[in-house]
């Protein structure tokens, strides 16, 4: 477990350790973001599939979807589409 010596804004120093396993994308490349895709069976309520920038499709400000969700979320375009056409 790597620890490291932070230095804080108010002048004293913090002890900061960590497991030192870095998330990786499904392509190998560092994932500092996780999937926001509704998941109400998980904990945390959203798919949380650890994806790079370049994998990620953000629907949104602030929302990032994995590779398999944006394609659910443009199945979910395509249907709410069809809707208002039918209505």
């Amino acid at each position: 477990m790597p620890c490291q010596h932070v230095r804080l804004p108010t002048g004293g120093t913090a002890i900061v350790c960590s497991s030192g396993r870095r998330p990786q994308c499904a392509c190998g490349q560092p994932a500092p973001l996780l999937c926001d895709w509704k998941v109400p069976a998980r904990r945390s309520g959203t798919c949380d599939a650890p994806i790079c920038r370049a994998c990620a499709i953000s629907p949104a400000p602030d929302k990032d979807l994995c590779p398999a969700h944006a394609q659910d979320f443009e199945t979910w375009k395509a249907a709410r589409a069809a809707r208002k056409v039918a209505s």
